[in-house]
């Protein structure tokens, strides 16, 4: 029998090739498109680590700069009256704590990301503990003429979590209340139980608040909001970041609702003491 027609019709050497090329085009592209993407990686994970020296650096010398200027003024007794001797020991003092805090959040971010950072749960009452986070933060809060009020039933159940680590997530969002709310403004801080098991504490201030993109840059560690307001502030961008770790190993949440120029609402989901350990996610709008 006699076959007609082209001979790339009889034996398919033409589609052949033709896949071929298609199919190493196709290869070349993904291949281009990864590496794009990588280089993109890269870029961004140079300009975070330029960024976080940066901010590290100025960070770490503004106490230390502190601690030896003042401390020198007390070593060659430059400063001889009494009242200047305390209040200089006490400026250096307040240098080391911050200094301290800082090098615990860079730890206690490098333990989360190792997953090596734990929590110790056990039934606790949060209202105590409450009350002691808003001590240390009432000092500053009077200064700026900032009211701030409390709405946690002392019959609130007890939470299933660990207590200071607790008051280490209540400290990060009280004082950032304070710190990006202006004068004479309004802070919240309210406490509820939830259907489903779950307790939530929330933080409400009247504060400059942030867009989504904005919340979203906060909730990476070191990531700091590039506003004239908050430049007027020290900080490291570790507070929400290391908030939201630990409120995810106790088996709750951190929520933020935020609106630029309105203000902002932190809701602390923590599970009941009677529910450990906690099952499932908890589930708020």
């Amino acid at each position: 029998m006699r076959t007609f027609g082209p001979k790339w019709f009889k034996d398919g050497s033409l589609i052949g090739e033709f896949s071929d090329h298609l199919g190493v085009a196709i290869t070349q592209q993904k291949q281009a498109i990864a590496l794009h993407a990588a280089r993109v990686d890269a870029e961004l994970a140079s300009k975070a680590k330029s960024e976080f020296i940066a901010n590290m650096s100025h960070e770490l010398r503004t106490p230390l700069n502190a601690i030896i200027g003042f401390s020198d003024m007390l070593h060659t007794r430059t400063v001889t009256d009494p009242e200047k001797v305390h209040q200089y020991s006490g400026y250096i003092k307040q240098a080391a704590e911050h200094l301290l805090a800082l090098i615990n959040g860079i730890l206690d971010v490098s333990k989360i990301q190792a997953g090596k950072l734990s929590v110790d749960r056990e039934p606790i009452d949060i209202a105590p503990i409450m009350a002691s986070c808003l001590l240390i933060i009432e000092a500053k809060a009077r200064e700026k003429g900032i009211t701030v009020e409390t709405s946690v039933p002392q019959a609130l159940p007890r939470i299933s979590g660990d207590s200071l680590r607790l008051k280490q997530i209540l400290i990060n969002l009280l004082g950032n209340a304070v710190k990006f709310t202006p004068e004479n403004g309004r802070i919240r801080i309210e406490g509820s139980v939830l259907q489903q098991g779950y307790a939530v504490l929330s933080v409400t201030d009247t504060g400059v608040g942030m867009s989504p993109a904005e919340v979203e840059t906060a909730m990476r560690p070191f990531g700091q909001i590039d506003t004239a307001f908050n430049k007027r502030h020290e900080g490291t961008g570790l507070g929400l970041p290391i908030a939201y770790a630990l409120a995810r190993l106790h088996g709750g949440d951190l929520r933020i609702d935020s609106q630029k120029g309105v203000g902002t609402r932190v809701s602390l989901i923590l599970p009941l003491a009677s529910d450990m350990p906690a099952a499932a996610e908890p589930n708020i709008h």
